[in-house]
């Protein structure tokens, strides 16, 4: 069996048409039918179903799709490996992030992978825990970098930190001076926070819920960025809560203000996940000591 075949059948899974999966792959339609007819032959099974036009995996054809993704990545992943070992160049390698981690800590890894590896090409991915989680599932990142909860066990992952959520006010907001806030006190004042999808927030409110005996904290603001949160908190609108790494600089710079709650503690894990594979990257082990090595310096 080609392994084009089965690149060819991705894309045709992927782009919902003989067609477009043509056009990806820089053949004609009719090669792209003759090659599937081979495929199915070879497995002694109809993979997909062609209707008005469309195309669609059998059952049998998701099953392989699967199995087809991971054995592509496997096989180009050993090329690089032979390449790597043969000339020491280090491949594109793609970084998936949650917003806190791919806005905050990333830069600074770039900055020491390229000055390391000045040749060498990386893409970085920013988006929620669900969506990058859902892009390293399709292999389109080679590692994420989330945080927050992680329950899928087919994944390789490790706690690589831990991140202590601050609460924050502006400098000339009433609790700016106070040294401590207790949790109800929170009931009373405007609250500024992420949109629901947001790990920081899920986290936050879920512990702010079981320590007021299921009262819930409603924000008055939602917005959709870090950066957006912290400057409604600086102009004095309200309360927030941020990553210690998204808040630093502002607090040093006496922008913002830390204040600790009474008897509660908000952290979570810094995660780094992988799909677990046979042959990896060789420049994964490298960036992956980049990123433990920057997060030791904050």
């Amino acid at each position: 069996m080609n392994l084009k075949w089965l690149e060819l059948f991705c894309y045709i899974v992927e782009e919902g048409s003989l067609s477009a999966a043509g056009r990806r792959a820089y053949i004609t339609q009719p090669s792209v039918t003759k090659y599937m007819n081979s495929l199915e032959d070879h497995y002694g099974s109809l993979l997909l179903h062609r209707t008005n036009g469309s195309v669609s995996p059998t059952s049998t054809g998701y099953e392989l799709y699967e199995h087809a993704k991971t054995i592509l990545s496997e096989y180009y992943n050993s090329l690089e490996a032979i390449e790597h070992l043969e000339t020491g160049i280090q491949k594109q390698i793609i970084v998936g992030a949650s917003y806190t981690i791919g806005e905050y800590i990333m830069p600074s890894v770039l900055a020491r992978y390229q000055q390391l590896y000045p040749d060498s090409a990386i893409h970085l991915e920013i988006n929620n825990t669900r969506t990058i989680l859902r892009q390293l599932d399709n292999q389109q990142v080679d590692v994420a970098f989330i945080e927050g909860e992680l329950t899928d066990q087919r994944l390789k992952k490790q706690v690589i930190s831990y991140d202590h959520v601050q609460l924050v006010v502006g400098p000339t907001h009433p609790w700016a001076k106070r040294s401590s806030i207790y949790i109800k006190e929170l009931m009373n004042e405007p609250y500024i926070a992420r949109e629901s999808k947001s790990s920081t927030r899920r986290i936050v409110e879920r512990k702010l819920k079981e320590r007021l005996n299921e009262y819930e904290v409603t924000p008055h603001l939602e917005l959709n960025t870090n950066q957006a949160v912290k400057n409604a908190i600086q102009t004095g609108l309200g309360y927030g809560f941020a990553s210690y790494y998204a808040v630093r600089h502002e607090i040093h710079h006496g922008l913002l203000v830390s204040i600790p709650l009474v008897n509660c503690k908000i952290e979570r894990p810094f995660w780094r996940v992988k799909k677990p594979l046979r042959f990896e990257k060789p420049a994964l082990e490298t960036f992956e000591a980049i990123v433990s090595e920057t997060l030791q310096t904050f």
